[in-house]
């Protein structure tokens, strides 16, 4: 029998092997778990384990049955209202969120967005919206010099983990931060890590790069100017969305786990454009939304003619990051669509969890649709999603720290 890695004891006897993200073995079948190798488990990423004559705990009490959680169930029911709820993972996603949201009490609302409640007439679209993004000549966010210095010494083949280190070394506010990270829960080592080349020996060269590059796009988020929506709740948002598509990359044994971290990270890049340049089409989009209790990337693409995820492209083309990366944001809201469809899957699914989940906000009030053809080529077990949630909140209270933390762009 499956059961979540919570809920295993000490003494119980694996059905199956347990192996890790890169197929090591980490225990093998039929022996028995000690408190140790719990402990294995969760450093690793694995949800669910296969046990010997194991029965899923069975509470027979209905936790909605607690006025507060009858409560929150009716407003969190309004946000899946795009939503079917009586498929299976949408089912587990929705009950997930009324206890998360009742535990942590965190209501239903329109997320404190400046958004006047009234009737606002569609804009002019004669135009396409890309075409004028590209004739305003707005000057987009540039990428810290390390990163681009990181990809030279990382292209060259007699690169050592100690020249790697001497670059994001130029940057000791960088440096700082990425072994603040390393030595977090989010990889959970088991010794302390004083030194870059020491965490690029054991995490490897391009982890570390692309994590680089994922902190040097917070740096450009903390630089943006006061915008339409709260800057922190959609750091926020797009931290916890990065956490939870790295930890669902893990159990699906993804390569590059760190890809899926960024992608998270960047799925809403779009949306910092639109607030910042566009700020008036901004208000608008979500004017609309709220008073049409309709989608705001929806509502993006009626109004504008285009949605967040293309804008997030446009950004990414412009920064010449990698082809996974452009593809998993571009289409985060329809993987099935897209040509590498299990990384945009995970990067759409963790984006529907932490929605649900209500942790930050990048200004959608409504649930996102699942994508079912992409969730079913996923082949993923929903009863995993209440550990793997408790994984990636556990990680985000290690890394949210570094969101109030100064700039680490020098």
């Amino acid at each position: 029998m499956v059961v979540p890695t919570d809920n295993i004891q000490s003494g119980q006897v694996l059905a199956e092997e347990v192996r890790d993200i890169n197929g090591r073995l980490l225990l093998s079948k039929g022996h028995t778990i000690e408190a140790k190798h719990i402990r294995i488990f969760k450093i690793w990423g694995i949800s669910e384990v296969n046990l010997v004559g194991a029965d899923r705990h069975d509470d027979t009490s209905d936790p909605l049955m607690d006025p507060a959680m009858i409560e929150q169930k009716k407003s969190v029911e309004t946000l899946f209202c795009q939503m079917d709820l009586e498929h299976p993972a949408v089912k587990e996603i929705y009950r997930i969120a009324v206890q998360f949201r009742c535990k942590h009490n965190i209501v239903v609302e329109n997320d404190n967005l400046p958004v006047e409640n009234q009737s606002i007439p569609r804009q002019d679209r004669e135009k396409d919206f890309l075409k004028k993004l590209q004739k305003k000549n707005i000057i987009l966010p540039e990428l810290p010099s390390v990163a681009f210095e990181l990809e030279k010494v990382i292209e060259n083949p007699m690169s050592s983990a100690e020249h790697i280190a001497q670059v994001v070394s130029t940057s000791p506010s960088l440096t700082a931060v990425l072994l603040k990270i390393v030595n977090s829960a989010f990889y959970s080592l088991p010794s302390k890590i004083s030194t870059v080349s020491h965490a690029v020996s054991l995490i490897g060269v391009k982890e570390i790069s692309v994590l680089v590059l994922g902190i040097s796009v917070l740096s450009i988020f903390k630089k943006l100017p006061k915008v339409t929506i709260d800057m922190h709740s959609f750091l926020r948002h797009s931290l916890v969305c990065g956490i939870l598509s790295r930890i669902f990359a893990a159990h699906k044994n993804v390569p590059q786990t760190e890809q899926l971290f960024v992608s998270g990270l960047l799925h809403d890049l779009g949306r910092l454009i639109l607030y910042i340049y566009f700020p008036e089409e901004s208000r608008n989009v979500l004017a609309r939304s709220r008073n049409r209790n309709k989608l705001l990337y929806k509502e993006e693409k009626d109004y504008l003619g285009c949605d967040h995820a293309q804008l997030g492209m446009q950004l990414m083309k412009q920064w010449k990051l990698p082809l996974i990366l452009k593809n998993n944001v571009l289409y985060h809201h329809k993987p099935s669509e897209a040509q590498q469809s299990v990384p945009a899957t995970i990067v759409h699914l963790a984006d529907i969890i932490v929605n649900s989940l209500g942790i930050g906000s990048s200004g959608e009030k409504f649930i996102p649709p699942l994508d079912y053809n992409a969730w079913e080529n996923l082949e993923f077990s929903p009863s995993s999603f209440e550990t793997i949630i408790g994984q990636a909140t556990h990680q985000f209270q290690a890394l949210e720290s570094i969101l109030h933390t100064g700039r680490y762009d020098e």
